[in-house]
């Protein structure tokens, strides 16, 4: 009896540019109705430690990062959040991936003095979650009073001369250039004037998705985010930060000893590859 076995399409990892850390997995202010992440009932303390961090930079700091993403749920909750910022620009520039809540006047400007205490060119870039340009139609899927909180955050941002990227999740499947027009003109509204590289829009990722990969893929070629990065969380390395919480998606317990191979085997990953972008970052 001939048995086959199928193995899930590989893909390689080609060098390590950007590092994602997982700075909590269930600490945020928020609970988008289109979030990947399956929040529980109640709070958990599942902040990672600074240590951890420090040995994963110690072990991978010679590879050349380009940027360091700081990611969560929501990462400027974390109580180390400000140490932990500092340390990561003594390697690289920093993204902090953020709903902005957390962001006011005082807090831009505090986080322009950190940005210029470095004097290795390093930066401080804010990718601010927002999902639409309308407020009513934005609170729906992120909350009561968000849209207000974001737009608030980043005239913060901008009048101590951050360029922040908005992170617009294409929840009803609009066409790219209308969104990003329709969030220009809102933009330009209270005076940040744009380009389309200060939109990074993203295709709604569904959880339950069961399509299949298809045959015909070049995956070595594939412009998708396993293939130049790693997210480290409180419980090892993973590929990517969408599978932070799925053990298919683990390469390692720390990056002493990670696997380069990222296998293709989750419904995350069929929609990846279908959209073939890096989901969590801008173009480098």
């Amino acid at each position: 009896m001939n048995k086959t076995i199928i193995k899930a399409p590989c893909v390689n990892l080609e060098k390590l540019e950007e590092l994602f850390i997982e700075m909590t997995a269930q600490n945020c202010n928020l609970r988008c109705k289109h979030c990947y992440i399956d929040f529980k009932d109640k709070k958990i303390k599942d902040f990672i430690s600074i240590d951890v961090i420090k040995q994963a930079l110690s072990s991978i700091h010679k590879q050349g990062l380009k940027y360091i993403h700081l990611t969560g749920a929501e990462p400027m909750l974390h109580p180390d959040f400000n140490q932990i910022l500092r340390l990561c620009l003594k390697f690289s520039s920093v993204v902090i991936h953020t709903n902005a809540l957390n962001i006011n006047d005082k807090k831009a400007r505090f986080l322009k003095k950190v940005q210029e205490e470095y004097e290795n060119g390093n930066e401080i870039v804010f990718m601010i979650s927002i999902d639409n340009h309308i407020e009513k139609e934005n609170d729906e899927l992120r909350g009561r009073g968000s849209y207000r909180k974001s737009i608030h955050a980043i005239q913060s941002l901008i009048k101590y001369d951050f360029n922040p990227i908005l992170s617009i999740v294409n929840y009803k499947g609009l066409p790219v250039k209308d969104i990003k027009d329709n969030f220009k003109l809102m933009c330009s509204s209270f005076g940040f004037e744009t380009s389309d590289l200060n939109f990074k829009i993203i295709p709604l990722m569904d959880k339950n998705h069961n399509g299949e990969l298809s045959c015909d893929v070049d995956f070595q070629t594939l412009n998708i985010q396993c293939s130049k990065s790693r997210t480290l969380t409180i419980n090892g390395v993973f590929n990517c930060p969408l599978l932070a919480a799925d053990n298919r998606g683990k390469s390692g317990s720390d990056f002493n000893d990670f696997s380069v191979k990222s296998y293709l085997e989750t419904p995350f990953c069929t929609q990846c590859v279908k959209h073939n972008i890096k989901l969590f970052s801008f173009d480098l």
